[in-house]
């Protein structure tokens, strides 16, 4: 067992230190994040950093961008992806490598690709994607949305939301939480981008009774699998060993003093330290939080 959770003993030395605000609300009345930040998701590109988040403006979510050459001093860089209005665009997940220490995007059929959560007003969306050549100019893809509720089970009938999209053994894997009632986590697979099936094991965890806040956050390290999501309290972890087949540690909760409601967490491994990113409430505002510390 010691091996299994070695990544979440460092995870927990990490809880010892106080985390740094690194992005807050822009408090610009013009601005689409002048009321809160959220979802971060962390990549090198160019020999910078590139931090894709979403933010609000009282009325509708949308995505941007900050950019660093150190990972604590971040500069906005501006709005990336906007909608109709009336339409939600929120959590951002980029197609990445998969390991722990490769934050880095990954270039499918010579184009980046960006997974989000769409949705209408108060209703949970749907799942779609978009594809850039260069991070900044986005497209939607035509086969949008690749995903609704509609075509799901009753577990996630309400809505969709919070995708995660990874590639392995040259299968796209989509991983999302469906809404109705408590959160539950699904997978769909597809091998060309365009048609998605559900997996039949699905709803892959249910963190019943705890509530899932924001996004779920999965990574490898060595041969395991790691996912990550807030609970409101705190981080809960789950390892697998294929994706499918999850087990949740399920007395453990990491925490960090005078922050509340995290989630949405971003991990990754840089230069011997492990960075972990996350968004959470602190004087009445959602910021986006960083801490680090020695693998």
């Amino acid at each position: 067992m010691a091996n299994e959770v070695a990544l979440w003993e460092r995870l927990r030395r990490l809880s010892a230190l106080q985390p740094k605000i690194v992005l807050s609300p822009s408090n610009d009345e013009n601005s689409f994040d002048s009321q809160t930040v959220d979802f971060p998701f962390i990549v090198r590109y160019e020999g910078s950093w590139r931090l894709f988040y979403t933010g609000f403006d009282g009325k509708t979510f949308r995505l941007g961008v900050a950019t660093s050459t150190d990972l604590q001093n971040w500069k906005r860089a501006g709005l990336i992806w906007n909608l109709p209005e009336g339409q939600n665009v929120a959590s951002a997940w980029l197609l990445k490598h998969n390991d722990l220490d490769e934050p880095i995007v990954k270039l499918k059929r010579g184009l980046f690709w960006m997974a989000y959560t769409k949705s209408w007003e108060s209703q949970w969306g749907s799942l779609e994607l978009a594809f850039s050549t260069d991070l900044e100019i986005w497209h939607p893809f035509e086969a949008n949305p690749v995903l609704t509720a509609k075509e799901g089970e009753a577990w996630e009938n309400a809505g969709l939301t919070s995708p995660c999209l990874i590639e392995r053994q040259h299968l796209f894997w989509l991983f999302y939480l469906g809404r109705n009632g408590l959160p539950s986590l699904g997978v769909a697979l597809s091998t060309d981008l365009l048609i998605w099936s559900r997996d039949l094991e699905n709803p892959l965890i249910q963190f019943s009774p705890d509530y899932l806040e924001g996004r779920p956050f999965i990574v490898r390290d060595g041969n395991r699998w790691w996912l990550f999501v807030g609970d409101s309290k705190g981080f809960k972890a789950a390892f697998s060993e294929d994706l499918r087949r999850w087990q949740v540690l399920e007395d453990e909760t990491l925490t960090f003093n005078e922050i509340d409601n995290p989630s949405s967490p971003y991990l990754f491994l840089q230069e011997g330290k492990l960075w972990l990113f996350f968004a959470a409430n602190q004087g009445g505002k959602r910021h986006i939080f960083c801490v680090v510390g020695d693998y």
